[in-house]
């Protein structure tokens, strides 16, 4: 039961920090756009921002040295969940850009901090193997956000939409928290028996880095994109989700079997094929196809990567973590700007999109490099 209980914990806590703290802004954009009150321009500036802040808290709770990691889950929480409801309250678009910063900030905090939770709790029972099916909590997010636009957006208006976010996240509290085990009761035992995190990490990390600018496109504009083509981006944004919670479950479990590296070069073999879709063809069958590999590929390589950088981490779980999500958060800062510039200038993001296909075959190459510098410590049998 207590099992149950910590596994629970980690997926509300992923569906919230993740789900509809970040990307419960995706399905607005085209709302919000479509009500006047921001370009596509505004809206991949703001949501540079957010990535922006999403980096800063990768780094400080990275380098940071926290032992209430259970209060500090808490404040970040409350503070991500504030930032939605305040956004209703304004117009201003200095006042979005600081709150989906600040925003960015919190969430990066929740994803570590409880990523770290669920895996010290889960070691202590002997079930590390199953903490990558929190990130399930993800993709159950995307599918409630892309549903609540959809049902609610048309009577509520984007400002009501932000309220039942926020309302949302306090509702759904109780479920994010569990009595945490004494984390320090082995610490002695551990620091006698410290081993060093491998090099592996830094391919890693640079392939992750390409990913984030890449995945960000679609991540940020995919509702907008597939709405301009005449089509519900709503219903594609919760297919995206639908589709992201089988993925992460067969991601997660198929790399107990055959290897992480195994399952990471054909993630990304289908999320470039995500990204290109949309860029070649505006058919509703492509586009909604793209949507659903997107979403089963994307998070499946998220919660593959924190589970390698894990495994590689030796004694350093939380800088090993964190070093691949300050990777993967620069990339993010990255990719919504430019591609929110690009289409300002075109008319459409095709160019972004296939952009970001390159740049997933190009991260295939970083893990192939690493593998074959690493072959002889077996590195892609891991």
């Amino acid at each position: 039961m207590e099992l149950i209980r910590i596994i629970t914990a980690g997926i509300a806590s992923m569906a919230m920090a993740m789900g509809i703290a970040r990307f419960a802004y995706t399905p607005m954009i085209q709302i919000m756009t479509e009500s006047g009150v921001l370009t596509v321009a505004q809206a991949g500036g703001i949501a540079s921002l957010n990535y922006l802040g999403y980096l800063a808290g990768s780094i400080f709770f990275m380098v940071k040295p926290i032992r209430s990691k259970n209060v500090w889950f808490a404040a970040m929480y409350f503070i991500n969940a504030t930032t939605l409801g305040l956004f209703a309250l304004t117009q201003d678009i200095y006042i979005w850009s600081v709150l989906r910063t600040v925003s960015g900030f919190a969430s990066a905090g929740m994803f570590l901090l409880m990523s770290v939770i669920v895996s010290e709790a889960l070691a202590a029972k002997g079930h590390l193997r199953l903490a990558g099916l929190i990130f399930t909590g993800i993709g159950i997010g995307i599918l409630i956000s892309g549903f609540t636009v959809l049902v609610f957006g048309n009577f509520m208006g984007w400002k009501g939409l932000w309220i039942v976010f926020f309302i949302g996240m306090l509702l759904t509290s109780p479920l994010c928290f569990f009595k945490q085990a004494n984390p320090h009761a082995n610490t002695q035992t551990a620091s006698a028996q410290e081993e060093p995190m491998h090099p592996f990490i830094y391919f890693l990390s640079a392939a992750y880095f390409l990913m984030g600018t890449a995945y960000i496109v679609s991540g940020t504009f995919l509702v907008l994109i597939i709405g301009r083509a005449g089509f519900s981006g709503y219903w594609a944004w919760m297919i995206t989700g639908l589709c992201a919670v089988p993925g992460i479950i067969y991601f997660t479990l198929n790399a107990g079997r055959t290897g992480f590296i195994k399952n990471l070069i054909p993630a990304y073999v289908f999320l470039g094929l995500s990204c290109a879709l949309p860029a070649l063809y505006s058919s509703a069958p492509a586009l909604f196809l793209a949507a659903g590999i997107y979403g089963a590929t994307f998070l499946g390589i998220v919660a593959l990567t924190v589970g390698f950088a894990k495994k590689l981490a030796g004694s350093h779980t939380a800088y090993a973590i964190g070093l691949v999500t300050v990777a993967f958060s620069i990339g993010q800062v990255i990719g919504p700007a430019a591609a929110g510039w690009s289409a300002e200038k075109t008319g459409n993001f095709s160019y972004s999109l296939m952009a970001a296909s390159i740049l997933c075959a190009a991260a295939i190459l970083i893990l192939l490099a690493g593998c074959f510098i690493y072959r002889r410590r077996s590195i892609c049998r891991m």
